[in-house]
């Protein structure tokens, strides 16, 4: 079977048909997926039934992988395998506890030394409603904007930090002392311009986060805060998004160099929720 790629009627997202995860890519087909990467901010891959190991395989042969900072998050045998969901002694999940006003809407890593750029998601169990992905697109955010906010937003610097993350998770847990797992070492935080250009096209995108981009380098932090929940509403609109309604060996890759996501809520004390991430290093400059 041939590869094939169709668009989905959003603003971004495509599926992919004819790929084997479960084999290591080869040199064209790898190319093939970078294209329509870029091209698509979100691919789909339907139908994969790969073990652990070989969604770690498929995803190194794209680039050097990155473990996630929540060292009991990691799955135990493979350790580049972020597990999120409510199947284990913790939940690890980054949607609301009610509706969907309030989503952590994020670009992974943002607030690392070494961002991601791209990441791997794949279903292993889905709950029977709910716990559904929406992607943004960062190109179109940025398009839509005036000329003379273009000419500001491209001389701004954002600052991202764990702690902005820390204290969304704080609120959405009824418990006071929230502690969202054991976290290797991580710097207080990290800056990064916040109009990217994209390393093979360069194309600009908007890249920050609504709960992770804690200010603006120079800027008040009221008024950075105000600015990026003002950016966060703008980038969100609905028609720059694709919301990906999960089915079972589902799998997802995203560009995190020109899309934002966030998790949606599901009832967690009648379903589960398992999937399986793997997340690929960012190897060019963040420009």
């Amino acid at each position: 079977m041939s590869l094939s790629i169709e668009p989905t009627e959003s603003a971004l997202g495509a599926v992919v048909k004819g790929v084997d995860m479960g084999r290591v890519p080869d040199p064209d087909i790898i190319e093939s997926i970078e294209t329509a990467l870029e091209q698509y901010g979100v691919l789909i891959f339907p139908g994969q039934d790969i073990t652990p190991a070989q969604q770690t395989a498929f995803s190194a042969a794209l680039a050097p992988l990155e473990m996630t900072a929540n060292i009991d998050a990691r799955l135990d045998g493979q350790p580049e395998i972020f597990v999120v969901g409510n199947t284990g002694a913790k939940p690890v999940t980054f949607a609301p506890k009610f509706g969907n006003d309030d989503l952590e809407w994020h670009t992974d890593h943002i607030h690392r030394p070494e961002p991601a750029r791209a990441s791997l998601l794949y279903a292993k169990e889905i709950p029977a409603e709910g716990g559904d992905t929406l992607f943004a697109c960062m190109y179109s955010a940025y398009d839509d904007l005036a000329a003379e906010q273009k000419a500001q937003y491209g001389s701004l610097t954002a600052i991202h930090s764990v702690a902005g993350l820390r204290n969304y998770l704080r609120e959405q847990s009824e418990e006071e002392d929230y502690d969202p797992g054991r976290q290797a070492d991580m710097p207080e935080s990290v800056s990064w311009p916040l109009v990217r250009h994209h390393p093979r096209t360069g194309r600009p995108a908007l890249y920050f986060g609504a709960k992770v981009t804690i200010g603006i380098e120079g800027w008040a932090e009221e008024t950075g805060l105000a600015f990026i929940r003002d950016l966060s509403s703008h980038a969100t609109r609905p028609e720059f998004v694709y919301r990906h309604v999960w089915r079972h060996h589902d799998a997802v890759l995203w560009d995190n160099r020109r899309v934002l996501h966030a998790a949606t809520p599901f009832d967690m004390t009648r379903n589960k929720r398992l999937m399986h991430r793997t997340t690929l290093r960012e190897t060019e400059p963040v420009h």
